[in-house]
């Protein structure tokens, strides 16, 4: 049975309908599936950057504060700084004025009263002083001479101490200044991370909402195509056909009735022995194709005691599926083989101890043999 154009005679003329194969079904969930998985990879990486990003607007935001803080050292020290320079020009200016007066009145002293020589006791005695009025004015010139030199020293003292604190203050501000422009490149190298990362996380995000949508219709496809696939057999063949796959993935395994059911009967091969018969005999002629009742691993293909040419197919969670009786140089498959639900694996023959043409067909689970009827009958597959 394979997919392709069909003809339908009716009453008045012939149409043509394709319809898809079970390769075409297989390959379109394969591709639902694998855009699912890629929904999924980019679900976790989304993730991850979202992580990343409040981590690095975090950091930036931790970085602005500290640039902030920076910034207002900075404009403090250049403020002490300035007020500083300011405090030492009114100082120096102290200084020069207390100078200058000082050398004006050195001056006065070295002219004298009169304009001559100098300060002496004669000069002062000429002036009509008294002995007494002599020490007195020359203990006041002493007095305000020492005076004026504290005075002159304090001065001198306060511009350098103001010079000094000046001097430390801009050191103080250059090392602030430094420490603001490191700041402000950490601010801007930490927003320019969060403003990448920012830009990754709504690629990333367009990109999963794209898959999504992608993912819906292939989905939808996947469906589509399997319902053609269902309808194009059905008509081709025959709903219930053999080698059709249900949605849940299995098929019957071969046409025809079942003419020696699960259980206890005489057994012809035996001469009509009474003995437990594990499957069902299902007959519709020779070389009637068999197929894989689902997906699975071939175990065992060739000869196998009574039931002659056998193969057995392990689908995995403990069930396995064995076909005997198969015509001699009509298996197709091989131990190790992958093979799919519905593939055709054999021919129907009468090899072994057979008194005709069917297909033994059983059914293992978790190592003990069950009746095939009712387990395929779970599984939307109808045998007989």
């Amino acid at each position: 049975m394979v997919a392709g154009s069909l003809f339908v005679t009716g009453s008045t003329a012939a149409y043509a309908t394709t319809y898809p194969t079970w390769a075409d079904v297989v390959a379109a969930r394969a591709s639902a599936a694998a855009t699912k998985n890629e929904v999924a990879q980019i679900e976790g990486d989304l993730a991850a950057l979202q992580t990343q990003l409040t981590t690095a607007n975090a950091d930036a935001s931790a970085k602005g504060a500290a640039a902030a803080v920076a910034q207002q050292k900075y404009v403090l020290a250049q403020d002490k700084e300035q007020t500083l320079q300011a405090q030492e020009s009114v100082a120096a200016a102290k200084v020069a004025k207390s100078k200058k007066e000082l050398g004006s009145y050195a001056s006065q002293l070295a002219r004298g009263p009169g304009g001559g020589q100098g300060w002496s006791t004669f000069s002062l005695l000429l002036n009509g002083q008294t002995a007494g009025q002599l020490l007195n004015d020359l203990g006041a010139v002493g007095q305000v001479s020492k005076e004026d030199d504290a005075i002159l020293e304090q001065g001198l003292t306060a511009e350098r101490s103001v010079q000094q604190l000046r001097v430390l203050a801009t050191a103080q501000a250059g090392i602030l200044s430094k420490q603001k422009v490191a700041a402000d490149a950490a601010k801007q190298q930490a927003d320019a991370a969060a403003a990448t990362l920012e830009t990754d996380v709504e690629a990333a995000a367009a990109h999963q909402a794209q898959l999504v949508v992608l993912e819906a219709a292939l989905t939808t496809n996947a469906a589509m195509t399997y319902t053609q696939y269902e309808a194009g057999v059905a008509a081709s063949d025959g709903a219930g056909q053999a080698g059709v796959v249900d949605s849940q993935g299995w098929a019957l395994p071969t046409v025809g009735v079942i003419t020696s059911p699960w259980g206890y009967r005489y057994d012809p091969a035996q001469g009509y022995a009474w003995a437990f018969h594990y499957g069902d005999d299902i007959a519709h002629g020779c070389l009637q194709p068999i197929y894989a009742a689902t997906g699975g691993t071939v175990t065992y293909a060739g000869i196998y005691s009574d039931y002659g040419n056998y193969i057995t197919i392990n689908h995995g969670n403990g069930v396995s599926t064995s076909y005997g009786h198969i015509a001699n140089g009509q298996t197709f498959v091989h131990v190790g083989e992958q093979v799919g639900a519905g593939q055709n694996i054999a021919r129907t023959g009468s090899t072994g101890a057979s008194t005709g043409c069917h297909l033994y067909f059983a059914v293992m689970v978790n190592g003990s043999w069950t009746d095939p009827v009712p387990f395929m009958s779970a599984r939307g597959i109808k045998i007989g």
